[in-house]
């Protein structure tokens, strides 16, 4: 009984901190622009995913943000075309229409087909190897900000901790981008309760977001919410049923937590 008492009035809690900031999204805005590139007309902003359909299951309220914003250009990196179920061709249309639906132009999509980046649960890719394809995409796009997953990769997938690492290693070692100001950050891992706990884990994002400055925050209001299960909907090879139930569950589809990389 002491436990209901407890986790009821968190619960609500959560409810009425998600309306809030639905309709104050002022509330977690925080620059993740450089400041020395604040000036710049048209920022450019980078997303480093693993697969086609990741940028839709995980990184969905931070697109549905940019999208929104006229003076950010966007740039999808996906490291493979998906091609674990031998349906890479497939899966490399389905991306392009699903960035479409967050505002992208096909020719801002980037997919990696490279025989040293398979889509492999089981593989672990080399770091560098990771590290110079994306530099280059930063370095040539004069990127701004960069978003991937971290350590955890979100689900433990192998590909997307890889993406990280290879990024980490890119931002802390690149001779390239040295003198060149980018943020990086690293999309947060939660656990198994959190993660499908929907809207509910909203006071817990913004308990993390309030207790480091360099954590930023997105929050998918209902139309935002709404993009992102559009997007979600063009990636028909991958729409099982336990990827429906996601939707509607997971907190990822509604908040987005970051921690500074660099």
């Amino acid at each position: 009984m002491l436990v209901l008492h407890l986790v009821v009035p968190v619960l609500l809690v959560s409810v009425v901190m998600y309306v809030v900031l639905c309709f104050r999204p002022g509330i977690t805005e925080r620059d993740f622009i450089p400041k020395e590139k604040q000036g710049k007309k048209q920022k450019h902003v980078l997303f480093v995913t693993a697969h086609p359909d990741d940028e839709s299951m995980f990184f969905a309220p931070t697109l549905a943000y940019m999208a929104k914003r006229a003076d950010i250009a966007v740039t999808l990196m996906c490291l493979t075309k998906g091609d674990h179920g031998g349906q890479g061709e497939v899966r490399k249309k389905e991306l392009i229409k699903a960035a479409v639906g967050f505002g992208l132009t096909p020719e801002s999509v980037l997919i990696v087909d490279d025989a040293n980046l398979p889509d492999d649960p089981r593989r672990i890719w080399n770091a560098a190897l990771v590290a110079k394809a994306v530099e280059d995409v930063v370095v040539v796009g004069d990127v701004d900000a960069v978003f991937t997953f971290d350590q955890r990769g979100v689900s433990g997938h192998q590909n997307h901790i890889a993406a990280y690492m290879g990024v980490k290693h890119m931002a802390l070692t690149s001779q390239r981008l040295k003198f060149r100001a980018i943020n990086v950050y690293a999309l947060e891992s939660v656990g198994l309760a959190r993660k499908f706990s929907s809207i509910l884990d909203t006071v817990f994002c913004l308990g993390a977001f309030v207790a480091s400055r360099n954590s930023l925050m997105f929050v998918a209001d209902l139309q935002g919410y709404s993009m992102g299960i559009r997007a979600m909907a063009m990636h028909e090879s991958q729409l099982v049923w336990f990827r429906k139930l996601y939707l509607v569950f997971s907190r990822y589809m509604f908040i987005n937590n970051y921690a500074k990389i660099n």
